[in-house]
């Protein structure tokens, strides 16, 4: 069986901020014995640079093949980024018709790949699968960026009702899909839920990364380390949190060090940047590889997960920071917000403005392995890649 996976952020292990769903479900299906290209944007802002001066327009990993779109470059949610998903799906016409494939899975950090992988059945046959991870735009008007009159939300909704009926089926990161069907008056006669995963694995035998080494070499030993690693964007609520541990008192929240490692936006960096001058224990970095993930987590006392205020009803449930997190074992200091995992497996411990500087303070003292161990089991349960990917398969196949 021969698999094209179109996802314009695709990615790897090696590189920061890596997006690395679709290269762990498509290795598991070379191992089984199937052909696997995976189709992704030269530029990504998840990578920050372009593929095809990394890797070259093609290149393999563990069997898995790569094939590279040509796209332009764009930063923050401007009319370039917009584009540039335009340029994924006219681009990667004259490539994906080279080649024949039995199955496509298109997934939808924006709904251009359904468009491609639409273009591809229409011309040269073959099942097609449409993966709904943002739901667009749904997503976009629930976090307040645009109105379902914004032209783009009209063209998604257009699009939605467009390929949602042609597909053989619809894979789900998110539980619950009802209202977005409902709202679109379409309803997908195969759905199923796969969220993003974990391999265990790497959390028990991972590797040493000098990145990792040089990050911590850089802040005070003798504190109790917090660490954030992912994205510093305007609704992952470092500002709010930020703004919380300024009206700590000093001799609470100096015993900390906040490290915080990810890709961030320009403008909201800024606005965070100032926050922080005055605090003396919160440091900043680039993105380690996401090989290195594993080891960075070790060498933290806590995780941290901050959000902004979300009326979304499954915050971030298919997010790679929450499941790595837990995958981790360390226990977890999480903003109080329904419908985390984290309130799930009961596994973190929860903060507001009201309880933050009472939470640091136990923090100093309490054990809190226990809530680790929780979300492992969970992850060990419901995100284990190798469960995820036969579920996968046997949607895909039946």
């Amino acid at each position: 069986m021969t698999l094209a996976i179109l996802n314009h952020y695709a990615s790897i292990p090696e590189m920061g901020s890596a997006e690395t769903r679709h290269f762990e479900l498509a290795r598991r299906f070379v191992k089984d014995g199937h052909s696997v290209d995976i189709y992704v944007g030269d530029f990504s802002h998840l990578v920050g640079e372009r593929w095809s001066e990394t890797f070259g327009w093609r290149f393999s990993k563990e069997g898995v093949n790569f094939i590279v779109v040509k796209t332009r470059e764009y930063s923050g949610n401007s009319l370039h980024r917009f584009l540039s998903s335009y340029d994924y799906y006219r681009n990667g016409k004259k490539l994906i018709v080279q080649k024949d494939y039995d199955v496509i899975i298109a997934s939808s950090p924006h709904p251009f790949s359904w468009s491609l992988g639409w273009y591809y059945v229409r011309k040269k046959k073959g099942k097609l699968f449409l993966e709904v991870r943002d739901v667009w735009p749904d997503d976009l008007v629930e976090l307040g960026s645009i109105s379902y009159f914004h032209p783009v939300s009209k063209i998604f909704d257009f699009m939605c009702r467009k390929y949602y009926p042609k597909a053989e089926g619809v894979i789900s990161l998110v539980p619950d899909l009802s209202k977005h069907f409902e709202r679109l008056r379409v309803h997908p006669e195969k759905l199923v839920f796969i969220p993003n995963g974990v391999d265990l694995n790497r959390f028990k035998d991972f590797e040493h990364c000098f990145e990792v080494e040089e990050i911590f070499s850089r802040v005070p030993e003798k504190k109790v380390k917090v660490l954030y690693a992912g994205s510093i964007v305007p609704h992952s609520g470092i500002k709010e949190f930020l703004e919380m541990l300024t009206r700590v008192r000093s001799d609470a929240k100096e015993k900390f060090v906040f490290i915080f490692v990810g890709p961030s936006q320009p403008d909201y960096f800024e606005e965070v940047r100032k926050i922080s001058r005055e605090l003396q224990n919160v440091f900043f970095f680039d993105p380690v590889p996401k090989k290195c993930v594993p080891f960075l987590f070790q060498k933290a006392d806590f995780l941290l997960f901050t959000l902004s205020p979300t009326t979304m009803n499954h915050p971030a449930v298919s997010s790679y920071k929450v499941i790595d997190y837990m995958a981790s074992g360390k226990p977890v200091l999480c903003v109080d917000v329904e419908g985390l995992l984290f309130k799930e497996t009961k596994g973190a411990i929860f903060f507001n403005k009201e309880n933050f500087e009472e939470v640091l303070t136990k923090m100093l003292t309490d054990s809190y392995s226990h809530l680790g161990q929780r979300n492992i089991e969970y992850v060990e349960r419901e995100r284990n890649w190798d469960r995820l990917y036969e579920k996968l398969k046997e949607f895909i196949f039946s």
